[in-house]
């Protein structure tokens, strides 16, 4: 590790520490020390998917977000989880429960459970690649105003695709008011907007 210690890196990492040392890591899209206060707003009745890198073994059963302004008059929020954030990828087991309030809760925690977890890798993984991977978590609301939640602001190029073989850090699909994830991210393409602090943990 004296390579490591001589070239200022920790041992330790930070955000870990930071998270209360869970025994599976929390994989997230943002550290929380980049949240800023004005928050992201999701677009109502359109599927916003976030790439997040996950590691082998990992177990996601839960997706949680931090909600600055519930949707109003709202009919259906969701989260789920994709095999990637490009037109290829699929839904990957069960998404979350619909929740017909949307997302809620204003100034507090909202998570969403999986219907069925999922485990990255086949080894010592039971389902899914091998790890580590760049998964996509897909975020949805509608109703009559969109919702706000905890992120940073992004850039002003789509995606933030600075070089071209960077992974979009968003990407959206205009997708009319349901309470079902699609089975695939067809027509979807990469998007300015921010990026909302999103934790993937085991429950």
């Amino acid at each position: 590790m004296s390579d490591l210690t001589s070239g200022r890196y920790p041992d330790t990492y930070e955000e870990w520490m930071l998270d209360g040392q869970p025994a599976q890591p929390y994989r997230t899209t943002i550290k929380r020390s980049d949240i800023i206060s004005t928050g992201v707003t999701l677009t109502l009745a359109t599927v916003f998917v976030y790439p997040v890198v996950v590691q082998q073994g990992d177990v996601i059963g839960a997706i949680s977000i931090g909600v600055k302004t519930a949707t109003a008059t709202p009919t259906h929020g969701w989260a789920a989880l994709y095999s990637g954030v490009g037109t290829s990828a699929v839904l990957l087991g069960a998404q979350a429960p619909d929740d017909t309030s949307g997302f809620h809760g204003s100034g507090a925690l909202q998570k969403f459970t999986l219907a069925t977890p999922y485990t990255v890798g086949s080894n010592p993984g039971t389902t899914g690649t091998n790890g580590p991977l760049v998964l996509g978590v897909a975020l949805y609301n509608s109703g009559a105003t969109a919702g706000v939640l905890d992120g940073m602001t992004g850039s002003n190029v789509a995606g933030s695709v600075i070089v071209s073989t960077q992974i979009s850090m968003v990407n959206s699909v205009a997708l009319s008011a349901t309470a079902t994830a699609p089975a695939n991210l067809a027509g979807i393409a990469a998007a300015v907007g921010g990026v909302p602090y999103i934790a993937l943990s085991r429950s």
